[in-house]
């Protein structure tokens, strides 16, 4: 039986969503969450959009009450142009949509919203561009390792604003996503070479790479490996290595 894509599947709502709205209850500032849950929802509009232009699969859209998580059920392969352009789509329609507005307690917590969204830590937006913008100039594995060593150096950083309860709850909550990352570094690289075997993925660009060095594979490149004076197609270097491990 195919599953059917409802709004009720793919909406999530995150359990810090109801702390946070009891939380701005019980304190008298739910007027200002709900400015900050429509921005929220337009912003996340963008993402979804552009998402169904380029016909990705959206698994769930989780909503966080300091933003929202747009999942694809996608390969990790997918052409780096389309990845870019739904990752900044979301802060454009944001900027599109409220910084004309006369509001100004609603462009307040709009370009709150932009700039935190815009750091470079998992998950937020900041870290999908600059790991996408390194994919195109380094390898896929050193770029995510990357990604990883900036996110903590912001996170230690961003542990430095003053405190309040909500802030709190934002900080655990990025410092669970990144240890997540880490912890699942080695999967996301495998599952990278994975798809490249099974899938024989048509890229138009080429790369030469000197040994046997996975290591050095790049996104949206097909590789030529020469090892010992002999030359390899990827395919062939990706059968003898998932051979070998399994």
């Amino acid at each position: 039986m195919v599953k059917c894509l409802t709004i009720k599947n793919i909406f999530k709502i995150h359990p810090l969503f109801y702390i946070v709205s009891i939380l701005t209850l019980i304190t008298g500032f739910f007027k200002e969450f709900s400015y900050i849950m429509i921005i929220i929802l337009v912003h996340e509009l963008g993402h979804i959009l552009t998402s169904m232009h380029f016909k990705w699969k959206i698994e769930k859209i989780i909503i966080l009450p300091f933003g929202g998580l747009t999942l694809f059920n996608e390969k990790i392969n997918k052409p780096l142009k389309e990845e870019f352009i739904i990752a900044i789509s979301g802060p454009l329609t944001q900027l599109l949509i409220f910084s004309f507005l006369k509001n100004t307690l609603i462009l307040k917590y709009h370009y709150f919203l932009l700039l935190f969204n815009l750091l470079p830590i998992i998950p937020l937006d900041g870290s999908k561009i600059i790991n996408l913008l390194c994919n195109y100039l380094m390898p896929f594995k050193l770029c995510h390792k990357l990604t990883i060593i900036i996110s903590l150096v912001t996170i230690i950083l961003f542990s430095f604003i003053k405190f309040n309860l909500v802030t709190l709850i934002v900080l655990i909550f990025l410092i669970y996503k990144i240890i997540n990352e880490v912890q699942n570094h080695k999967n996301i690289f495998n599952k990278f070479l994975m798809e490249r075997y099974l899938y024989r993925i048509n890229f138009k660009k080429r790369k030469v790479i000197n040994g046997y060095n996975l290591n050095c594979m790049f996104r949206d490149y097909k590789h030529l490996f020469y090892v010992d004076n002999k030359c390899y197609s990827e395919h062939q270097i990706l059968k003898k290595s998932l051979t070998y491990k399994g």
